[in-house]
Order: C-alpha cells, then structure tokens, then sequence
C-alpha cells in the first residue's frame, strides 16, 4: 500500500496539480486574509470619519462643562447625547464617578458587551474593538476624554457593511474555486503535452533489445527544450551501445572462428594419441581421454558463442526439414554415454523400428539440444541416479501430428522463482551447485534453436524431486518440402 502511494506521488503530473493546489490554496488564504484586513481597515476609517463629525458638539460642550466652575447640568447632557444619537452613531458619557449618561437603551439587546470595552490608556481616543450583539455587529471605542475625566464613548452598527464583505468573500470564494478548475485544466492539457515525450522515451526504453540498439531513436519534435537535450544525449548513448555492441559481436565472433581450429586439431592429436596409447600407462589413458573431453566442452562453448553471435547478428540460418528424430536421439545418446560416468537411460516408441519418428528440425542442431540438455541434467543429478531421455508421438491442441523429446532428471530441482527465468543468457537458479561448472549459456542456447527449428520447449521442476525440460516439435505434413507419404504420426 506504501509502494502504491509512493508511486503515485512520485509522479511528475501529480506533483505539478498539488503544487498548483497548494500554490492556489496558499493564494487565496493570503488573498482572503488581506481582503477582510482591509475592509476591515476601512470600516473603522469610515466608522472614525462619521464618529468624528457627529461628535464634535458634544466634545465642545464636554471640554466646556470641564472649564466651568459651575455645576454639571446632567439632564442637558442626556438632552445633547440624545440630539446627537439620533440616525447616527450611539453615544453615551461615562463620568469620573463611574455613572453612565445614555440617550436611550438599546430595545431588546444586552448593553453589557458594549460597556465592557476597555479604554485604553492616555487621554486619547481608545482603540476600536468589535463586538458582536444578537444579529448585529458593532464598533465601539473611546472617542474623547475631558480634562475632567469624562470619557465620551461611541458605539456603532455596521452589520450590514460586514454582511457586503462577507458576500464579497463567497463571490471570491466562487471565483476562486472557477478559476482553479481552469487552471487545473490548463495545466493537465500543458503538462501532457510536456511529459509526452517523457512518457515516449520510457516506453522506448523498455522496447529496446540488442537487436534494435541501431535503429531505436526517439525523435521528439516540439519538444520543450529541455527535453530534446534529453532526448538527443539518449540518442547519443544509443549510437555508443550499438557501436560497442558491434565491437563485441565481432570480437566474440572473431575469437570464436580462430580458436576452433587449434582446438580442433589439439582434439584430432588426443583421438590418434589414445589410439596408438598401447604403451601408455592407465593413468595417462585418463589423462588423455580428461583432456578431450574438456576440448569438446570448450568447442561446444564456442559454437554456442558462435550461435549467440549469429542469432544477434541476424545471421543465424537454420534450414528444418524431416528428419528421423529416434535416430537422432540414439546418436546424441551414445555420444552422451561416452563422455557421462552415469546411466543415461532412453525410451523410443515401439513402432520406431517400423516406421521412423519424423519431425520438422534440423539434424546436428537437434543433436546439440538434446546433448546441451543431457548435460544439464547431469550437472544436477546425483552420481547414482540415471537421466531419462523419451520420444513420444503426440497432437497439439489443434489435432496437429508432432512429436515431444523429454530429458528428465533426479537432481535438486528449480525453485518456483528461477522458473520463468530459466531460459535467459547466464542466469544460475538461486540453489544451483558450486560443482556444477556452467556458462549460463546451454538453456539460452536450447531455447534460440529450438525457436529457430519452429518448435517450443517447457520446463516442469519440482525442488528435491528433479526437472523435466519437454521439447515439442511440428510432425511433417503433406505440404513440407522433403515430406514423405510416411511421415508424421500413423493413422489412427
């Protein structure tokens, strides 16, 4: 689950919308926040404005009260608090002694909120605090204080400016919410048409093979600039690949065809030498034949480079036909038995001494199959258990004749992980044997020609209990060129 959101937020166009979101989002938060600061600015200026002009007859006559030696008229103050609050601002007087003048009680709302309001300090004007009543929204604050300690206090509504900002949020709200979907459009449309090439380049990745190194080019017209750098540095590392690669085939090619003939001639000489060994001592008998056999391991490495080479090259040429398959089979067999310390074991159908098991192939690279898989089964096979060798007739799933070659063994097995990797170049299962030298080639080598002979070939493993590699070849039919009226699988 980890891996999936990892992998989902590892993408390019993903990371591109959560930082427009997020751009966006942090956008307008700013945005909001400043507009509400600033209308909130502005309330209070006006509020000022308009407190200011319809409080100036009460500060005159506020700091003339104060100036006079004479009695405070206290009911002609709540005569001049009430002229002044009427279709205006609120205002009321708080005296030194702590008793309140107002014009008139606020009908149906509680008065306390807005005598809590501190004063603030110094002599003048307090600052503006907001205070919410019931439905309303007010803005009060301390507007004079007299030389006398009489403080001139001013409250008023603004709700239905607050309510015109709170509809001008929602509007930008909408707004916002509109112009992110655009954005959001306009930016997937954008980054598209961007990471297409991206997306081209991966996918050419994955197809290339060393067969297409000299032809596999991404060609990435309107293109960001970036990305055709890109696009040209892989280019670039595509034509140095091909060109290595073609060095190395022609090294592998070149050394292959050089060393066969010495070893072919070193094998010649270790043949004659153990024919005419008659004054040879048994332990230089051994010696010999120890020799030429490792001689004939080193050339079947090199006809299997030589194949690999060809194969890549696209000059491995393979011409099937009918040939006798039971004949093939006891020729690769007796060849095995001589070179093998175990029993190798072969089961033919009863019917072969009558009727030849034909099938579409060609002769020496079938042979090389079926010894490539002997051996195989020998690296892995106990000294004391035999390896079995079968050829049975059959009919594919369409009803077609052919013919199944199976090389079984007793040996460790392959793990149910190294299965499907069976027939890649210098793979070694995970529990393959110190002992059992190999290039990692033989199993490529089965499967390239038995593709090539128009056959297929399939494995069965169990670990501890052995593997069965099964070879499936096409019967010849009436069609084939060299086919027989005999060929194929007998009337049934």
């Amino acid at each position: 689950m980890g891996t999936g959101r990892s992998s989902r937020f590892g993408s390019l166009l993903v990371q591109l919308h959560l930082a427009v979101l997020g751009t966006a989002a942090l956008g307008f938060a700013a945005a909001a926040g400043a507009t509400i600061q600033l209308n909130r600015q502005a309330l209070v200026r006006d509020h000022l404005h308009r407190a200011t002009s319809a409080a100036e007859p009460l500060v005159a006559r506020l700091d003339a009260v104060a100036a006079s030696p004479q009695p405070v008229d206290l009911s002609a103050l709540s005569r001049a608090i009430d002229r002044q609050s009427r279709g205006g601002p609120l205002f009321w007087i708080r005296r030194p002694d702590g008793r309140r003048l107002l014009s008139r009680p606020l009908q149906g709302i509680d008065q306390a909120p807005l005598f809590s309001v501190p004063g603030g300090s110094g002599d003048g004007p307090g600052p503006v605090t907001p205070r919410t009543i019931g439905n309303h929204r007010y803005l009060v604050h301390r507007h004079h204080r007299s030389t006398d300690g009489t403080d001139l206090w001013v409250a008023e509504d603004v709700n239905e400016p607050w309510r015109a900002l709170v509809r001008l949020l929602m509007d930008m709200l909408l707004i916002w919410l509109g112009c992110l979907a655009l954005t959001l459009l306009a930016l997937t449309l954008l980054t598209r048409r961007i990471i297409r090439p991206l997306r081209e380049l991966n996918r050419m990745a994955a197809a290339i093979t060393t067969d297409t190194l000299a032809t596999s080019r991404l060609a990435l017209a309107g293109a960001p600039r970036e990305v055709q750098d890109l696009a040209e540095a892989y280019n670039s590392l595509l034509d140095r690949l091909a060109h290595t690669w073609d060095h190395q085939r022609s090294f592998v090619s070149a050394v292959s065809h050089e060393l066969r003939n010495p070893l072919t001639i070193i094998s010649g000489y270790l043949r004659r030498l153990q024919r005419r060994g008659g004054s040879l001592q048994p332990e230089q008998l051994r010696a010999l034949a120890t020799a030429e056999a490792e001689t004939h391991r080193i050339t079947r490495l090199l006809n299997d480079l030589l194949d690999l080479s060809r194969s890549e090259s696209g000059r491995l040429e393979l011409l099937p036909g009918p040939v006798a398959v039971d004949e093939i089979l006891l020729m690769a067999c007796d060849l095995a038995r001589s070179q093998l310390a175990r029993r190798l074991e072969l089961r033919l159908p009863q019917d072969s001494t009558e009727q030849p098991v034909m099938a579409i192939a060609e002769a020496d690279r079938l042979q090389q199959v079926v010894l490539n898989l002997i051996e195989n089964a020998d690296k892995y096979t106990p000294d004391n258990a035999p390896i079995e060798v079968e050829l049975v007739r059959e009919r594919d799933a369409d009803g077609r004749p052919g013919v199944a070659i199976s090389v079984s063994d007793r040996g460790i097995g392959i793990p149910p992980d190294d299965l499907p990797r069976i027939f890649e170049r210098f793979h070694r299962a995970a529990n393959a044997l110190d002992r059992a030298r190999g290039s990692g080639l033989g199993l490529s080598i089965v499967n390239l020609l038995v593709e090539a002979m128009g056959g297929r070939i399939e494995v069965e493993s169990e670990l501890g209990q052995g593997s069965c590699f099964r070879l499936h070849l096409r019967a010849p039919e009436a069609g084939d060129p060299g086919a027989g009226p005999g060929d194929g699988l007998p009337p049934q």
